[in-house]
């Protein structure tokens, strides 16, 4: 479910929208032109993989 709507003006922190689905998911939305590589430990995402730990690396921001 979306929450925020078109135009409207967003801060860091600030609900955009939730999941229905079970479970706890989380979304990281990174502006154009971000130089990111994901940690994904060796994985290949998908029903397979395992949870990576709370407080843990998931990227690496590169500078621009």
């Amino acid at each position: 479910e979306i929450t925020a709507y078109e135009g409207q003006h967003v801060e860091k922190g600030d609900q955009l929208g939730m999941f229905h689905f079970g479970g706890s998911t989380h979304v990281l939305i990174f502006r154009p032109g971000v130089n990111l590589e994901f940690d994904l430990r060796g994985q290949i995402p998908g029903p397979n993989s395992v949870n990576i730990p709370v407080r843990s690396k998931i990227a690496i921001v590169y500078g621009e």
